[in-house]
């Protein structure tokens, strides 16, 4: 086995979330919803998300989509940082 094959085993990073932040305003307060959230999820993983309601869990998946865009931190979707979008 020489390196090339060694390397096509390694997982692939598909998302790379570091220090991701979101807020929304409401009533004039802003409120946090998403405070420094760390997170790979690697080609072949299966990931579920369980939280109660209003705990971010939309708001997390909406910034993954490109939907909405973080207020602090990066979000690379293979490789690409899509908050630069």
């Amino acid at each position: 086995m020489d390196a090339s094959e060694v390397r096509s085993h390694e997982p692939r990073a598909l998302v790379e979330i570091a220090h991701l932040s979101k807020g929304y305003v409401r009533g004039g307060q802003q409120v946090p919803v998403l405070t420094d959230i760390n997170l790979t999820i690697n080609e072949r993983d299966f990931v579920a998300m369980m939280g109660p309601s209003g705990s971010g869990k939309s708001t997390l998946l909406n910034l993954i989509a490109g939907i909405d865009k973080p207020d602090a931190g990066s979000l690379l979707i293979a490789g690409e940082d899509i908050t630069q979008f």
